[in-house]
């Protein structure tokens, strides 16, 4: 046994004391068992001598020729460090006489507790070693005793490591510093491990294979690029960038600083690869949002010639789980059945997380209960799976389950059962997972209190998940994006505005999820103002060229009829996906310009950006709003190449695009081949086929939908009515107002305005008037409009005055009202009326839109405005108009004056 040298014992009479005046230490005088004082009269002095006394010799060592191995320092002051030796201290010593101590008396002396000793005062620093002539082994395991002890003590002294130093034979060896940075990388204090490897390298110790890898996990810890680069370098400078190991430790270190770019060109120029470069290039590309290229370097491997082994097959099912790569994914779970990965936890889980991201739920039951080591890992995993493919039923099953096998639920299972009953919007089951969720204790974690406040907020209690939120103590980013959201979508949009305010006011910066529900709640509430406060932060935090961000600002604009601003938005776009689209083609059709909508379909085609369901549904509008029936034929052709034909949404409006353009027959076919019918598929058929005047299909669609088991809502009676009043049955329109309330309906305002407009044609004045008054509900303009055009065409100047009043009363700047009083009176000869209302229109500024019509032809649309005087085609036009009159003229037609 090595045997160390060291005073058994020092006595001080008491800790040194120091005093401070003017910027100086004078320190009393400290004595020794010898009975020898020495004085210490400066900082400088203390630090180069020790009065040290060894009991066995009663010899005293001064600094020269003494080892101190123990001293406690206690930092006071920042410019100044005093030095503490507590009475009990332990200091070993080497002695001229035969007083010993061995290694087993050092640890009994307490040596694990060693602290380190540095002088900042002048960089004077006292170094601690062991006997100069201990050998590396025992100069190793001090290392690993030492270091992690210290470590795990993380006092006031964590950064003191350059302060310790091995003996003079053992420090060039790199295997004792090996283990010194290992030690501090394995403790999480990585940054302590490269100022380790940095002193290494200013004593010249060269560093062996074993350790570049060491300090490249330190840098890899810290994610710092540039410090990586750096190391990088260094290793390429001691020519080790042949070394495998060295290579695989560099290709982790940048991916996981996300460079892969960087581990792709270490990669490519490793002469030697095995599957450890293989895995870690291919879960680097998962992390990093790339998985075809993890797929792509899986298959590199397989050609190369490695065999992949497990973890190979848990990053590449990741990638397909990322990018929903199912085909792939059934690859790699063929592959890992062949090689024998049956019975393995983690590749279990994995494939059913891939199953159930890739929506194949049923594959992923199959492996779940096909397994024997089920745990609650692999139950989280498919009660998630469940929520995310829309079975939250299965995963509350699932529980049960779970509990009948006697497997405790964990903070995920609880997470995935409150995630079910939002999808079940199930207030009431969702209460009782609360409180399990606070019975076991899970209540305060983040976590949990963020889904359970969502939970409610969906559920339609928004104010139970304000109160969690206001009560929780770990308010984060993810709870209050939550929050706000779930406000927006309560309909308390004006809350979660106030949310966003106070985000911002604490201090939190808001995510671009944060914005996004902001932008919204903007847009449904035309808060075009606090909308462009977001729109500037945005621009701020960098989001702005965000596809979600630009679309959400695109929309906010439209619907605050600030479509310009939108274009501008995006316009601006680097990239536009469907959803950016959308956006600016329902503005445009929002904001009155249809052409604009159909323009911008046109060149989301051009760009080769495939339209979805909703793209189809606003470009339909917009045809349907220029009465465009060869585009909507057009439409209809885009519909069937690229399989949405069998979409409700598409199907739906395909039937009213038709019907308006005139097409009732091309609606007729889509409707009756549709594979699925819901309540607005029959309504549009029935408003097309009133639309039409086609009455009698219309009730016999009618008495067909209610055979099929179609409950009418208010929107059918509405297009009924409007049907028989078409159409003049009266009768028949009073019986279907009747029968409503059998359907549990209470008539609306359309109603009433339809039933008015059914006894106006008829000529039912009186009645229409009575209706109006017996309404449960103040009457808008449009009932009273409708009344004031049968009074025209009945010629019933005394009501048509009376109504007019009433109309003026509620809407006095529509000027369309004006303009037909105007021509009541003006039919039964009262230009006095007339004029007094013309010029009360020109004084309080109401002009009338010039009339406006267009044709189709040649597949080219031509529009018409009165007095307009600038189509090209203007000279053969009128030409064509004066020969019409002239014709009609010769066979006795007489223009209407009255």
């Amino acid at each position: 046994m090595m045997e160390l040298v060291a005073a058994p014992k020092c006595l001080l009479l008491s800790p040194p004391l120091y005093q401070r005046a003017d910027d100086h230490l004078f320190p009393h005088a400290k004595v020794c068992e010898s009975g020898s004082p020495k004085l210490i009269s400066s900082f400088s002095d203390m630090c180069s001598l020790h009065c040290i006394a060894c009991y066995a010799c009663q010899r005293d060592f001064m600094s020269s020729r003494s080892r101190l191995v123990r001293a406690d320092i206690f930092r006071d002051d920042p410019c100044v460090s005093t030095c503490k030796i507590w009475r009990k201290s332990v200091f070993l010593e080497q002695c001229t006489t035969n007083c010993t101590i061995t290694l087993k008396n050092v640890k009994s002396l307490r040596v694990r507790r060693l602290g380190l000793f540095l002088c900042d005062f002048e960089c004077t620093r006292h170094c601690v070693s062991l006997k100069d002539h201990v050998d590396g082994d025992i100069d190793s395991k001090f290392i690993m005793n030492y270091g992690g002890n210290f470590v795990n003590q993380g006092g006031t002294n964590r950064k003191r490591h350059g302060d310790f130093r091995v003996s003079e034979a053992a420090k060039m060896d790199p295997s004792s510093w090996n283990l010194l940075i290992k030690e501090y990388t394995k403790k999480g204090l990585h940054e302590d491990g490269i100022r380790v490897f940095m002193e290494m390298m200013d004593l010249g110790v060269l560093p062996d294979k074993y350790t570049l890898p060491c300090v490249i996990q330190a840098f890899t810890c810290c994610q710092n690029l540039r410090l990586g680069r750096q190391i990088h370098g260094y290793v390429l400078k001691m020519g080790a960038g042949s070394d495998i190991f060295v290579n695989n430790s560099l290709l982790a270190m940048y991916c996981k600083c996300s460079s892969m770019k960087n581990a792709s060109n270490v990669f490519k120029g490793m002469p030697k690869r095995d599957v450890v470069s293989f895995n870690t290039l291919i879960a680097g590309f998962d992390e990093s949002g790339k998985p075809l290229e993890a797929l792509g370097m899986l298959n590199v491997m397989y050609l190369g010639g490695v065999k992949p082994n497990l973890l190979t097959c848990l990053a590449a099912l990741s990638a397909c789980a990322s990018y929903k790569l199912l085909i792939h994914g059934r690859e790699i779970h063929a592959f890992a059945l062949r090689n024998g990965f049956v019975n393995n936890e983690f590749l279990t889980s994995a494939t059913i997380h891939m199953y159930m991201k890739c929506g194949n739920w049923c594959t992923a039951e199959r492996v779940f209960c096909a397994d024997s080591l089920k745990n609650v890992v692999s139950y989280n995993i498919m009660m998630s799976g469940y929520v995310d493919n829309r079975c939250a039923m299965k995963a509350m099953m699932l529980f049960f389950e779970m509990l009948m096998h006697g497997i405790e639920p964990d903070s995920a299972t609880m997470v995935a059962l409150v995630a079910s009953c939002s999808e079940l919007l199930d207030l009431e089951l969702g209460r009782q997972i609360h409180s399990q969720v606070v019975k076991h204790g899970m209540h305060t974690l983040k976590e949990i209190e963020t889904s359970l406040i969502d939970m409610y907020c969906k559920c339609g209690k928004a104010e139970i998940g304000l109160h969690l939120f206001e009560k929780s103590p770990n308010k984060n980013l993810v709870m209050w994006g939550c929050i706000i959201e779930g406000c927006a979508q309560s309909g308390q949009g004006y809350k979660s505005l106030d949310l966003l305010r106070k985000l911002h006011l604490s201090g939190g910066r808001a995510d671009l999820l944060a914005i996004l529900s902001g932008l919204r709640v903007c847009s449904s509430l035309k808060h075009r103002y606090f909308g462009i406060e977001l729109h500037g932060f945005s621009i701020k935090m960098a989001y702005e060229s965000d596809v979600f961000i630009g679309g959400a600002l695109t929309d906010m604009y439209s619907k605050c009829g600030d479509i310009d601003a939108a274009r501008k938005v995006f316009l601006r776009l680097p990239m536009k996906d469907v959803i950016s689209w959308n956006a600016i083609i329902a503005g445009s059709l929002q904001n009155g310009d249809a052409e604009l909508a159909l323009k911008c379909f046109w060149d989301m085609q051009a760009e080769n950006v495939s339209a979805n369901s909703v793209t189809i549904a606003c470009v339909l509008a917009a045809c349907s709003h220029l009465s465009l029936l060869f585009y909507c034929q057009q439409i209809h052709g885009y519909v069937l190449r690229n399989g949405l034909d069998s979409n409700v949404l598409v199907c739906n409006s395909l039937i009213s695009s038709f019907a308006r353009c005139g097409g009732i027959q091309h609606a007729w076919a889509v409707f009756r081949n549709m594979p699925s019918k819901d309540d607005t598929s029959w309504n549009s058929m029935l408003l097309g086929f009133g639309m039409h005047g086609l009455t009698d299909r219309s009730l016999d669609l009618f008495r067909k939908m209610k055979e099929s088991g179609v409950k009418p809502n208010h929107t059918t009676f509405a297009a009924i009515l409007s049907s028989c009043s078409h159409a003049g049955r009266v009768e028949e329109g009073w019986k279907h107002f009747e029968s409503m309330k059998d359907y549990g309906l209470t008539p609306m305002v359309e109603h009433y305005t339809c039933m008015v407009d059914l006894l106006g044609r008829a000529g039912w004045l009186k009645q229409a008037v009575d209706l109006i008054r017996q309404m449960p509900s103040e009457p808008d303009p449009v009932v009273w409009g409708s009344l004031l055009g049968s009074c025209k065409v009945h010629r019933d100047d005394n009501l048509a005055n009376y109504v007019a009043n009433r109309l003026f009363e509620l809407d006095s700047e529509n000027v369309g009202y004006h303009v037909l009083l105007s021509n009541i009176y003006a039919d039964f000869g009262r230009w006095e009326a007339v004029n007094s209302i013309r010029a009360h229109a020109k004084e309080v500024g109401l002009k009338k839109k010039p009339g406006c019509s267009w044709i189709e032809v040649g597949n080219e649309v031509h529009v018409f405005t009165a007095k307009d005087r600038s189509h090209c085609q203007l000279e053969e036009i009128y030409s064509v108009i004066n020969s019409l009159t002239e014709n009609m003229k010769s066979v006795g037609y007489l223009p209407q004056m009255q």
